[in-house]
């Protein structure tokens, strides 16, 4: 029988093992994705989020999503499957959608699996979670873009002295939403975050006769720590991409592409390329890091150029472009309306 990856959490869980295992990159992999991705911001960024304290702060933040496993349930069973998706050898979502052609939202999603007796739960949503921690970062973004030029044109003093303390907090959010999300960019590329096939080949077709040893935490974290400097990933790198609009076609191609990974990793473990030292399974895996902080990287700068069309604001959502042009910022709109639903 094949176990879930969120029965499996619980299983290790329960018997106390230590943090890091079936962890993606583990907290020093994790780390260097958001620091190298934060480092690589282009001038566009605003400043705050390229200080040196706040590159190592995206950095830290970038473990939390692993770190806060054995809170309890439902924390732990909930949001286990934002970490990773199980694509079939066919480019769907264990014979469900495809990849390049997901669902519009988690319901639909849902719906879809459960048409070919499967669960968002055991086929997991990282797809989703990078498209909604994209989102959410866009209008953050466009929050922040709302209140420095309200400050620049306030009514008043009080507005002026408003919007400052709203901007200084609203860059507190985005440094956690940025840093806590970083961590599903580095989930996606680890290979086996994104396959079926996700720790051992499994049951099923296997013509190549692929290891079914346990391969998941030996490959990740544990090699990571033991063999990988951020000296070696930055130089890596590839070269800034423009992750053109809608941002989930760009998502899908790249956990495809992540995918497609799958089994030069499982030929690498035969060929035992995963032993300390191996500077096959080293190559392997600095490209999978660099590929994650330049997503990082690559998706942060769309999230800065796409917040720019974009409006925030409640209950009179303010035009981005409008307020940087020089119309004053309705402060209504940005406290909200107070009288709740």
């Amino acid at each position: 029988m094949r176990l879930s990856r969120t029965l499996l959490a619980a299983l290790f869980a329960a018997a106390a093992l230590p943090a890091g295992n079936a962890l993606a990159w583990g907290n020093y992999g994790h780390r260097m994705v958001g620091q190298l991705g934060a480092e690589a911001f282009g001038p566009e960024i605003p400043a705050f989020l390229r200080t040196k304290k706040a590159i190592d702060q995206i950095g830290e933040l970038a473990r939390e999503a692993d770190r806060s496993k054995g809170a309890g349930q439902p924390h732990d069973a909930d949001a286990d499957p934002d970490h990773f998706v199980d694509l079939s050898d066919d480019g769907t979502v264990l014979g469900g959608p495809r990849m390049d052609a997901m669902p519009r939202d988690r319901k639909d999603y849902e719906a879809a699996l459960q048409k070919v007796g499967e669960t968002s739960m055991h086929a997991g949503t990282l797809y989703y979670s990078l498209v909604d921690g994209w989102q959410h970062l866009t209008i953050d973004f466009a929050y922040w873009r709302l209140l420095k030029a309200g400050e620049k044109t306030a009514k008043s003093s009080a507005d002026r002295a408003y919007f400052k303390r709203d901007r200084e907090l609203r860059e507190l959010l985005i440094l956690r939403d940025l840093g806590f999300w970083a961590h599903y960019v580095g989930d996606s590329t680890q290979p086996l975050h994104t396959t079926l096939h996700y720790n051992g080949w499994g049951d099923g077709p296997n013509p190549k006769g692929y290891t079914q040893e346990r391969i998941h935490s030996p490959v990740e974290a544990r090699f990571v720590e033991r063999n990988v400097v951020k000296d070696m990933v930055k130089p890596r790198m590839y070269a800034p991409e423009t992750c053109a609009p809608p941002i989930q076609a760009c998502v899908a191609r790249h956990i495809l592409q992540s995918g497609a990974r799958v089994e030069p990793l499982y030929q690498l473990w035969a060929q035992g390329g995963f032993k300390d030292g191996d500077p096959r399974g080293i190559a392997f895996t600095v490209e999978g890091l660099a590929m994650g902080a330049s997503r990082l990287r690559d998706y942060v700068s769309a999230a800065w150029a796409a917040s720019a069309d974009g409006k925030a604001g409640y209950p009179n959502p303010q035009s981005v472009r409008e307020v940087e042009a020089g119309k004053p910022l309705d402060r209504g709109s940005i406290i909200g309306d107070e009288r709740g639903r």
